[in-house]
């Protein structure tokens, strides 16, 4: 694909609260996964999206074949 100039690249984010999660899993669940983050929280989507946004962009153009991991998780 690069021969083409086509990049493929993905993201995997760790937890990210939005309304379906919320619709789909317990408070406590989701409590609980939030707090196991270095930050204590859960991911806003925007900021799942910037980096997807920065890897659509001119920014990223010599990045392919790699997967971004959006997460706080501690080490």
């Amino acid at each position: 694909a690069a021969e083409f100039g086509v990049r493929i690249n993905a993201v995997s984010p760790s937890i990210a609260k939005h309304a379906f999660l919320a619709k789909v899993t317990s408070e406590e669940l989701l409590d609980k996964l939030s707090s196991d983050e270095a930050f204590g929280r859960a991911a806003e989507p925007w900021e799942v999206a910037a980096t997807i946004a920065m890897l659509a962009s001119d920014y990223t153009s010599y990045l392919t074949g790699e997967v971004v991991s959006v997460s706080s998780q501690r080490a």
